[in-house]
């Protein structure tokens, strides 16, 4: 069985060195009215000066297209693929994973498409998909990856924090706070994806620092006799990340992170100023 594994740009694998053969399905950025490709004609480098030369800099995002999909699959097809295994962000944040599995529809008496929604973002995303690869090239099946995966989205998270909390209530992502969002931004609040693969308010805290020991609390919470990978995350404020750093360092002794910059297309709805940390959980050990 011919199988290939893709995931959408959201997965930040274009920032992380792997030797996969995993397509990435690539959202869209519109800035004035011009479309780019999200880690193609975007860097997100080049997209967080952005930032820096517009203080009311507002830009769009849109989602893979039905039709995109469509295209993407048949050419899978005459590849001579049977199967593609597609990983999502999280359909509470994006309608990408109802557009992918339309477009299966459309197409399957040509391929088999599988689409799993991860109900998280980032670099906890694409995990799901390096995993996926590695199952499959070790001969698994659909229905043994999928038991792994579930298992993987049972057991892992994010914390962050952003100075820019503009676009997440706009665009619906940041749940429950449309009634206080004068004061919401006065301060700075720790964010969590959830299990439901929503983003919530978690703490609310009145400066950069307190925030920082805030997730720093947080993380010994949820690690708590539990074996994991943790990753470093941010967007485009070096000085906070870097003593985002040293905090984690002196704190919780880990060094030498893996640090994922996150996707322009997550950057328009987070800011330049977002630094965090993706938590995957392995199996609980007894103390």
């Amino acid at each position: 069985m011919k199988i290939k594994v893709a995931t959408t740009s959201t997965s930040c694998l274009d920032y992380c060195s792997h030797s996969c053969d995993i397509d990435i399905l690539r959202i869209k950025i519109l800035i004035d009215y011009q479309e780019y490709i999200d880690g193609k004609t975007m860097k997100y480098d080049q997209f967080y000066q952005m930032f820096k030369k517009t203080p009311d800099f507002m830009p769009k995002t849109s989602q893979v297209s039905v039709g995109e999909m469509v295209v993407y699959f048949e050419k899978l097809s005459l590849q001579g693929y049977q199967k593609v295994f597609v990983t999502t962000l999280s359909s509470a944040l994006s309608g990408t994973y109802n557009a992918i599995i339309q477009a299966g529809k459309m197409v399957s008496d040509k391929i088999d498409v599988h689409c799993y929604d991860t109900k998280t973002v980032c670099f906890c995303e694409g995990f799901f998909a390096l995993e996926a690869y590695r199952l499959f090239a070790e001969g698994k099946s659909i229905e043994q990856v999928v038991k792994h995966l579930d298992f993987i989205k049972e057991n892992n998270t994010i914390f962050f924090m952003t100075k820019k909390l503009t676009q997440l209530i706009k665009n619906g992502r940041l749940v429950g706070v449309k009634s206080f969002f004068g004061r919401l931004l006065r301060i700075n609040p720790i964010l969590q994806v959830q299990k439901d693969g929503k983003i919530a308010l978690i703490k609310k805290t009145l400066s950069s620092h307190k925030a920082i020991l805030a997730i720093i609390s947080k993380i010994k919470e949820y690690t708590q006799n539990h074996d994991y990978q943790i990753h470093l995350i941010f967007t485009g404020n070096p000085e906070l990340k870097n003593e985002f750093q040293q905090v984690l360092e002196t704190q919780l002794g880990l060094k030498n992170l893996l640090q994922i910059p996150l996707t322009p297309v997550i950057g328009c709805h987070v800011g330049d100023s977002a630094i965090g940390v993706g938590i995957i959980r392995k199996p609980k050990f007894q103390k």
